[in-house]
Parts: C-alpha cells; structure tokens; sequence
C-alpha cells in the first residue's frame, strides 16, 4: 500500500506542479467566459445601434398593391406611398435616388411580394422584406377589426399538456436534464483522460526507465499508481470547470426558478448515471492504459488511442435514435456491446426508458469490463515492460498464456 501511496503521490504531484497543466486546465473556461462577455458586449451594442437607427430614420418606398389589402394610411406610417410609374420607380432604385420599391402581388398567398432596393449589406437587407411583410400583416389586421382573431393569426395558441402515469403527473422534458449530465461528463473526462493515460504508461517504456523502476516498484502498483494518480488530475481539471459553473447555476436560480417548474429530479436515475459513469471512466482507463502498455512509444500510441476514442464516444452519433427507438436491435446492440455501454445506457437513463433490469445489468457489466480491461492492462504492462523497440502483437499475447518465455 506504501508503494502504491508513493506511485500516486509522484505521479499527481508531477502533473500538477507543471505550469502547462494549469494554462491548459484554465484556459477553456477563460476563453468561454471572455468570449461570452465580449459576444454579450457586442450583442447590447449591436441592438442599441438598430433601435436608434431605425428610430432615427424610416425606409423611404413606392408600391403597387395589386391585392388590395394594403391601407394606404398603414403604409404612410411605415414610410410608403403609393406607385404613380412603377418602370421609373424602378429605375430610381437602380440610379440611387429611392430606396426601395414594393410591388403586392394579386394573391399573396399564392405569390411572393416583389422587392427592388438599394443594397444595405447581406445582414442589414432582409429588413426590407420585414417591412414590406409587416405593412401587408398590418393592413390586414386593422380589416378584420377583432383583436382576438388578429391575436391569433399573428401567434396560434400556446398548450400546456399534463400527463399521467401510474396515477401520478409524468415528469416533462426537463426531468431529463438533471441524468443527462452524466453522459456529458463523461465525453469530457474521456477527452482529458485520453491522452495523460497513454502517456503516463508509454513514457517509462519510451525513456527505457521502466526496469529500474519495477525493481522497487510491482508492475501491479505502477499501473494502479498511475491510473488513481491520473484519476485525481482529471478530477482537478474538472472540479475547476464545475464548481465555478455550479456557483453560477445556483446564483441564478432564483432567477429562472419560476421558468423551470417542470424540472424534477429522480432519484433512482442519479444513482444509476453516477454508477455508469464512475464504471465508465475506469473502464475508458483500462482501454487507455492498455493501449500504452501495447506500444513502445507515444508516436506509435496516437492511432490507437484515437480507436480507443472513438469506440467510447461513437454512440453519441446514434444517441437520438437510441433514445427514439429503445426497444429496436440496433439500440440493444448499442447497449450492451461493452465500449458503447456506459454512453448509451447513460442516454437511455436520462430519457427513462432503461428499466430497473437493464439498469443493474448495465452497471454490472461496465464495473465487470473496467476491472477486466485494468487486469488486462496490467498484465500487458507486466509482460511488455523491456520491449522497446516494436508493438506487442496477438501471436506475442498467445505465447505468454502458453508460458513460453517472457521478457522482463
């Protein structure tokens, strides 16, 4: 247990004191909340200058109103008067001189309506057609005379919907946010993960120090060492996204808690989430680390760690139809193939339909593979220790279980 503390204590202690770890750690969350600020900043300036624009000044135009419907008073207030030559009206438009011209078409439900103006910029231009719609919407409003009915052409009515299960009111859609965040904590531990457990393996192979450690040092420690000390870094790095994030969410609750009324939280499906995504995680350890114990160098190590990768966080690309069709043969695969496990039942949880069955099955198999995976690693560790020079292959693996001769 000594050596194992030792292991874990050197290796954090290395990757914490080394200023690279804390720019990178730091970074993300710097970056999102500078760029939230500034996008913020720009977002309040942008519309101040729109509203005092558009107040300063009104779009000078002509039309023609084949329709009917537009009132000659509606399109006054909104800058319009009404086509005497509409060739020249055009030709004023194209010279410079007016700066936008209209033409209603007969039926414009049927047709559209027909815009000629003086180019204001790609962004700035679809306010022409803005006016030109909310002079015809207008026009038709002040016709029909009757508040409601205008009230709901313009916005068709909201429902709120209640439904029951076992006699009691069914959670909505926000009772899935509180599980999906498992599955989202998860991609990100994988990504920061990834990379530091590949290289805390293969770096002692690569630097040919590994037999001068292991005389000290079991193999079985090393490995354990590194995966607890790695664990805790990741455990670093997210705490210092997390709290920060979880102080803001708790600040502004108050704020937005009339808005999330529907926002339940079940017990039973937290218990499950943070069961598969502790079991995920080791289990992502055991693949990584198996991955450096199999190669003699980080170089050789980056294609099959982005396999690793990709076998872990592939069901995220399928995550809507699992979540859709829970019960077809391509999310049962999805659910119990090993590596896509722990993200696809993590999904299944979130949106309820992982039956209390299939959810203690779920957690057996993924703590069941992780622990596989961790031994597997060790001992393709144990007995790849002094190769330095090529891959370890399935022809090498069968002739340990044989018993032949192994290199230490």
């Amino acid at each position: 247990m000594s050596r194992l503390r030792t292991v874990v204590r050197f290796e954090f202690v290395r990757a914490v004191k080394k200023p690279a770890f804390w720019i990178g750690t730091l970074a993300l969350p710097i970056v999102v909340v500078l760029v939230s600020v500034l996008v913020g900043i720009g977002q309040a300036a942008g519309s101040d200058s729109i509203s005092s624009s558009s107040s300063a000044a009104k779009t000078t135009f002509r039309y023609v109103d084949h329709s009917g419907l537009v009132s000659a008073s509606v399109a006054a207030a909104s800058g319009g008067s009404p086509s005497e030559d509409p060739a020249a009206d055009r030709a004023a438009v194209r010279a410079g001189t007016l700066t936008l011209f209209v033409e209603y078409p007969a039926k414009p439900s049927a047709g559209p309506i027909r815009l000629v103006a003086a180019d204001r910029g790609l962004f700035e231009n679809g306010g022409y057609s803005t006016l030109a719609e909310g002079v015809l919407e207008r026009s038709v409003a002040d016709s029909v005379g009757d508040e409601e009915a205008v009230a709901l052409l313009r916005a068709p009515p909201s429902t709120d919907l209640t439904t029951y299960a076992d006699g009691r009111v069914a959670p909505g859609w926000l009772s899935i946010v509180p599980p999906l965040l498992f599955p989202l904590a998860f991609f990100g531990i994988v990504i920061l993960l990834a990379t530091r457990m590949v290289t805390v393996v293969v770096e002692e192979k690569e630097n040919r120090i590994s037999e001068m450690i292991l005389t000290t040092v079991t193999a079985g420690d090393l490995i354990r060492g590194k995966v607890l000390a790695m664990l805790l870094v990741g455990l670093v790095q997210v705490g210092v996204v997390v709290v920060p994030g979880l102080a803001v969410a708790l600040a502004a609750l108050p704020l937005v808690a009339s808005r999330l009324g529907g926002l339940t939280v079940d017990p039973w499906r937290m218990v499950v989430g943070a069961l598969l995504l502790v079991g995920g995680v080791l289990l992502a350890c055991g693949l990584f680390v198996a991955v450096g114990a199999a190669v003699p160098s980080i170089k050789d190590a980056s294609t099959l760690q982005s396999a690793a990768i990709f076998a872990l966080i592939i069901p995220l690309y399928a995550a809507f139809f699992v979540m859709t069709t829970p019960s077809s043969p391509v999310a049962a695969f999805f659910t119990w193939f090993p590596t896509f496990t722990p993200i696809t039942a993590m999904v299944r949880n979130a949106v309820g339909s992982l039956s209390v069955a299939e959810s203690v099955v779920s957690v057996v198999e993924v703590f069941a593979v992780a622990a596989l995976l961790l031994w597997f690693a060790e001992y393709l560790f144990r007995h790849s220790v002094a190769q330095y020079g090529s891959k370890v292959t399935l022809k090498q693996i069968a002739g340990w279980r044989k018993g032949r001769p192994r290199t230490r």
